[in-house]
């Protein structure tokens, strides 16, 4: 099977070891695949295949090319190109297969840029897919989020795509396919990946990271079906250290604020404290006040066998939270914290949206829910 180092999606991974076994490989192909489940790892994996190199030769086959999100930064100061961050992409590859798009930010120190795959990177994708195979057989271009193409470079592909050469193949990697412009996702193979499961994360975890079972559960839980987002949490000692003390803080201080105003002064500080954070780390902030509301809401309802139990710190318990989240402000706070994650992704100012978010749920949270009725 392809990708044996690469887990889950056991079916799709079967299904295009297939392709090749029955010779219908399509020419271009729109992986859709969300963040953390190793879609990089299996397009290697099928591209190595397809070519016929095992996967440890990936980097030093002349027919396999990649073009991923570059930007400028203190060592390339100007037409940034893939070229000129080869070296780097290599070792992202190699030493964190379930990285994202953060991830390879952070590590081309790019600081709060965005990655981009400009014309340049079009012109040289045209000139690698325009020469002969080094081996006789195929040609394969693997574009990592793709959905960071500018229009000069998303409508160079498209021509590419439209009139493809003699055995070339196309792979374009997204986890926001309605980015893709859509003369390019209407004339691909859409294929399209699903989140990890809980008790896969969960056992590679034990296995890789040597954790117990229970906070390999919790950890697994908290990802959401990201992989790359589970180790992240691993590695920064857990969701149940930082981020509780921080959610239990700032969930006081929304309870406290509407009858005492002088609360606002800690939320204030509060939301001072959480934009010193990574970019990254605010994110999983928020992922984690998510679970932390979704199971609260679910306790409310009588779902407990949906949550999972954990401490919290400062005297806080869910029991005592659950009441307050529930069907009249779970949309809103959900759309709170959403709109906070999207500012985030975009470089607001941190220390206000998370101001913001916090006085506009302390609203939310004082919402009453409906009463029941007796029929």
């Amino acid at each position: 099977m392809l990708g044996e180092n690469i887990i889950g999606n056991t079916h799709i991974r079967t299904l295009l070891g297939k392709t090749i076994e029955e010779g219908r490989i399509s020419h271009a192909q729109l992986f859709v695949a969300p963040e953390g489940i190793g879609a990089l790892g299996i397009a290697i994996a099928y591209a190595c295949a397809v070519v016929g190199v095992e996967e440890k030769n990936v980097f030093s086959t002349p027919d396999i090319h990649f073009a991923y999100p570059v930007n400028t930064n203190k060592t390339i100061k100007k037409d940034p190109t893939c070229a000129l961050f080869a070296p780097l992409w290599q070792k992202f590859v190699t030493e964190t297969p379930y990285a994202g798009l953060n991830d390879w930010y952070s590590m081309m120190e790019i600081e709060n840029k965005q990655g981009l795959i400009g014309i340049r990177e079009a012109d040289s994708i045209s000139s690698v897919l325009s020469l002969k195979s080094f081996s006789g057989g195929y040609k394969v271009m693997i574009i990592w989020h793709g959905e960071k193409m500018n229009t000069e470079a998303a409508n160079k592909l498209l021509k590419l795509i439209e009139e493809p050469a003699e055995k070339t193949l196309i792979i374009i990697i997204t986890n926001d396919a309605g980015a893709i412009l859509p003369t390019i996702s209407s004339r691909t193979q859409v294929v399209n990946f699903h989140p990890l499961k809980e008790d896969e994360i969960a056992t590679y975890l034990v296995e890789q990271y040597g954790i117990d079972q229970k906070d390999a559960t919790t950890s697994a839980f908290a990802a959401e079906g990201d992989m790359g987002r589970a180790i992240s949490i691993i590695r920064n000692g857990g969701h149940s250290n930082a981020y509780a003390e921080l959610f239990v803080r700032f969930v006081r201080a929304a309870f406290m604020a509407k009858k005492h105003p002088e609360e606002l002064n800690n939320i204030l500080a509060w939301a001072d404290e959480v934009s010193k954070l990574s970019r990254e780390s605010q994110k999983q902030f928020i992922s984690y006040a998510f679970e932390i509301i979704r199971e609260a809401l679910m306790l409310n309802y009588g779902v407990k066998e949906l949550t999972h139990p954990q401490a919290f710190p400062l005297g806080f318990t869910l029991e005592k939270f659950a009441p307050y989240i529930h069907g009249v402000n779970i949309s809103d706070i959900y759309n709170e914290l959403n709109s906070t994650s999207y500012h985030i992704e975009r470089n607001a100012n941190a220390k206000i949206a998370f101001f913001d978010m916090a006085v506009n749920i302390t609203r939310h949270l004082h919402a009453r829910p409906i009463k029941k009725t007796v029929q």
